[in-house]
């Protein structure tokens, strides 16, 4: 025993530069599946910030001028500490999630829920659709969220995920934007979700193909993910009779989708009301707060009307409002709500034009019609 505590010092010695680098810094005791779960994606995301910092070095060793090359070793070094400090506050998130879900594996999908009824979305009309989330086919809605403008359209598409019929919605971000007398419509991301019901009018979220755009080009397809593929699990994306209080996940894929809802209010009242769609005039909306831990600083307060959808969200930063802001703008049964003055649409044709371009099973038959 004299030994072990004569050594102490020595062994604290050895392990005080991993405390440093964070190894131990966040460690506590680990609960269940949640939490090591948790800790597995920690220790994932820091090997790969440490990747891509090797990768970087070996970018910067190949510059041949001296003073950019120092400053590309900063850079590296700068994006590393920033990695690492991200993977450490995903972890701190993903923890947070663990105590407000518990510990349970999310295990099975609930695509695989052989006690859930799910529904044919051609058999799913008005007076069975989930008040908050349609899948009924044409229906359409715009949101407006800065310079950006949200097209959402349901197809008439349907897709078999784990054996059940999803319904393909398409949702379209685009900037409008202006030269003179001419509009133009540049792409942010288009993506194609899918969705089921089943027959409680409950909305599942059985995965999603995102194409992300930069400066009008396709950059990458980050966060998509498919029920049943590489370890990816549907999620419950919205209730149709939703309780008070209740937390669940709306999308599961490690490191791509882990969004997770909680109803904070049945009949809640914006600050701020939208005054197109004003909860007041329907008795208040729910009051959903939408998080994930990939987005760790990042949250959401959303207001949903029963018979119309969301209707206003409300950007959070560290838990304080930030000011951003989504409205819906106008909501139809057909891509014909477009060209409705309601959704202040600068040049419906141009739109249109260009939707058609990103999304040709979605929009172009509109185009042709038109």
């Amino acid at each position: 025993s004299n030994s072990t505590w004569t050594n102490l010092p020595v062994a604290l010695a050895l392990l005080a530069p991993l405390a440093s680098t964070g190894a131990f810094a966040d460690w506590r005791p680990q609960q269940g599946p949640c939490e090591k779960t948790a800790r597995q994606m920690q220790q994932a995301c820091r090997h790969d910030t440490w990747d891509d910092h090797a990768v970087a070095t070996g970018q910067c060793l190949n510059i041949a001028d001296p003073a950019e090359r120092v400053q590309c070793h900063l850079d590296a070094a700068a994006d590393k500490r920033e990695g690492l400090d991200l993977c450490s506050d995903q972890y701190a998130a993903r923890i947070e999630t663990c105590d407000l879900l518990g510990e349970d594996r999310y295990d099975p999908d609930p695509l695989l829920d052989p006690a859930l009824r799910f529904v044919d979305p051609d058999a799913v009309g008005p007076a069975d659709a989930n008040p908050y989330v349609s899948i009924i086919a044409g229906h359409t809605h715009v949101l407006s969220e800065g310079d950006e403008i949200i097209v959402v359209t349901v197809t008439d598409e349907t897709k078999q995920i784990n054996g059940v019929p999803c319904r393909v919605v398409v949702d379209a971000v685009v900037t409008e934007e202006r030269d003179g007398p001419s509009v133009d419509y540049e792409p942010v991301e288009v993506t194609d979700d899918w969705f089921a019901q089943d027959s409680d009018a409950n909305v599942y979220y059985c995965g999603e193909l995102s194409r992300n755009y930069e400066d009008g080009d396709l950059s990458d397809l980050d966060g998509s993910f498919r029920a049943g593929v590489d370890g990816a699990k549907a999620g419950l994306l919205i209730m149709a009779a939703p309780p008070a209080g209740l937390a669940h996940r709306q999308e599961f894929a490690l490191g791509e989708a882990e969004d997770v809802i909680q109803y904070l209010d049945l009949a809640a009242l914006p600050l701020v009301e939208n005054p197109a769609f004003p909860c007041a005039a329907a008795g208040g909306c729910v009051q959903t707060h939408d998080t994930t831990p990939l987005e760790p600083d990042r949250a959401e307060y959303k207001y949903y009307r029963a018979g119309v959808g969301m209707v206003r969200a409300e950007a959070l930063e560290e838990g304080v409002p930030t000011g951003e802001t989504a409205e819906l703008v106008c909501v139809g049964d057909s891509l014909d709500v477009l060209r409705d003055p309601a959704c202040a649409i600068a040049d419906p044709d141009a739109l249109f034009a260009r939707l058609c371009a990103l999304a040709p099973e979605a929009f172009c038959t509109a185009v042709e019609d038109r």
